[in-house]
Formats: structure tokens, C-alpha cells, sequence
């Protein structure tokens, strides 16, 4: 039996299905925040004003002022949340999860999983959403969807009349509010999604389980390592990675894990047809 096919059957046996996306699966949907490749052209001032080259640079650097940093951050959003369209790899997903019990814990943070149209209630952003907001005070206010923010900002760009009127602000404390991500130690996951999780994990571990990992790599370990365990606790559950290969498995799950060594795309092309 291919590892494909014994792929496809656990799948098919499955009573649930837990996605860990990373990188990896962000590249697909054309974020890689890594990537140097364009980002001096698109932003030549903000490369040049603070010697940053690629997106997660910039996202770590505190710009001067905050007009500026939502200038930056709006037009991040817009041309890789507002302006995305679901790739063929993320249709693939949803194909093979049509009908399953899912949940998706990812650290992609662009928001494609709900823009693809996956259930919200599913989904637990464990490195926040650019497309929300919290207050950057350091104390918890909860969050808000920055969207309506972002387009005005986009406007304003276009305008040429961009100014610190526009930077939204914490409802109870008039501190600047900032992206939902860990740009600093002010970062609060959202707990709710964190505990739909654990509750789904905790309702499924006597059930057939796979665990489908998608370019996870050490940027998020801590969507690698507890999910490998849970795989070695429960014996009905199966672990499939895109990137890893057979024998980067724990040994006493060799036959309960395939690795494909590729990426997303191909691993989930595969399973799809």
C-alpha cells in the first residue's frame, strides 16, 4: 500500500480532522513574510528610513510614528487579506474536509482561513489576526475588527492626506490601538478560540483522528511538538505532514505517520484527486 493511498484511507476513516498550518502554508496563499523579493520596491521608504527588507522585519520594527506604522500595516492587510482569493491548494483543503469534524490552529495570521470560508468557530489563531486590533497600552481591552480602519487608511494614502487623526484608539484607555499579533510583549492569544480547541482535542481522543500538518516549521513549535505527542498518546490517531519525511517521525509512530517531504500544495493536491 503507497503512502498515499494509506493516506486517503485514514482520512476517510476519520471521525475528525486537526489542521496545523504554519509558514509553510502561508507561502501558498503568497505571504512570506520572510522573503526579501520585492519588499524594496513595493516600500522602498520604509526599507530605506529603517534598514528593513522584508515583512517580518518591518512588522518587528516600531516605526516613528503611529500614522506611519497603520500606513504600513494597512497596506499589508489590504494586498494579502482584503485582496485574497482562496489558491488551489486551500481549495483542496476544503475539498478534503467537506463533511469532517475539523479544527485548524494556525500561525499563518493573515485571516485565509476564514476568507476561504471555514467556519470562524473553528479556527484558533495562535499568532493573532492582522485583521483585528488591540490596545497597545500592555492591558487587555479585547479586540476589534481593524478592516474599516485599513480602508480608510488606504484612502487616505491615495489621497495624500494621511495624519495621526486616524489612528484608532483604545475605547477605554485613548491608547493607539495595534495589530492583533505579537509584535511585542503585549500580545493576548485569544483565549476563546484557544479553549474551542482544547475542548475539540479533549472531545476526540478516543475517536479516529488525523492530525494534517501543513508547513509547520520551528517558528511555531508550538504547533509541532504537543501535536506529535497527542498523536503518540492516543493510538487511533495518525499523523501526516507535508514537509517532513518518514524518518524525521518519533519511532514509535512509523506506522501511524506518513511524511511526504514536499510542500502543501502537492501533499494536498494529492490527497484531493
Amino acid at each position: 500500500m503507497t503512502d498515499l493511498t494509506k493516506v486517503k484511507e485514514w482520512l476517510d476513516k476519520a471521525d475528525a480532522v486537526i489542521v496545523t498550518a504554519g509558514n509553510g502554508m502561508a507561502k501558498e496563499e503568497g505571504l512570506d513574510i520572510l522573503s526579501e523579493e520585492g519588499f524594496d520596491d513595493q516600500f522602498g521608504k520604509i526599507a530605506d528610513k529603517y534598514d528593513v527588507h522584508t515583512i517580518g522585519d518591518a512588522l518587528d520594527k516600531k516605526f516613528d510614528t503611529w500614522s506611519e506604522q497603520w500606513s504600513f500595516w494597512s497596506e499589508l492587510v489590504n494586498e494579502y487579506s482584503l485582496e485574497y482569493e482562496p489558491s488551489e491548494t486551500m481549495l483542496a483543503l476544503k475539498k478534503l474536509l467537506k463533511d469532517k469534524q475539523y479544527f485548524i490552529a494556525t500561525s499563518t495570521f493573515g485571516h485565509f482561513f476564514e476568507n476561504a470560508g471555514f467556519n470562524e468557530n473553528r479556527i484558533f489563531n495562535a499568532f493573532g489576526d492582522w485583521t483585528r486590533m488591540q490596545c497597545s497600552s500592555g492591558i487587555n481591552h479585547g479586540q476589534k475588527d481593524d478592516r474599516p480602519v485599513v480602508k480608510k487608511f488606504l484612502q487616505a494614502i491615495k489621497d495624500g492626506n494621511v495624519s495621526d487623526d486616524l489612528v484608532p484608539k483604545c475605547e477605554d484607555c485613548d491608547s493607539p490601538m495595534e495589530l492583533h499579533m505579537p509584535l511585542n510583549a503585549n500580545f493576548f492569544p485569544d483565549t476563546d478560540a484557544n479553549t474551542r480547541f482544547r475542548w475539540f482535542l479533549t472531545g476526540n481522543e478516543d475517536k479516529n483522528v488525523v492530525v494534517l500538518e501543513l508547513g509547520v516549521d520551528e517558528t511555531s513549535p508550538q504547533l509541532l511538538d504537543p501535536m506529535v505527542k497527542l498523536v503518540e498518546q492516543f493510538a487511533n490517531w495518525h499523523y501526516v505532514a507535508a514537509d517532513l519525511a518518514d524518518e524525521d517521525m518519533p519511532d514509535d509512530l512509523k506506522k501511524r505517520a506518513v511524511g511526504f517531504a514536499t510542500d502543501s500544495h502537492n501533499m494536498l493536491m494529492s490527497l484531493a484527486k
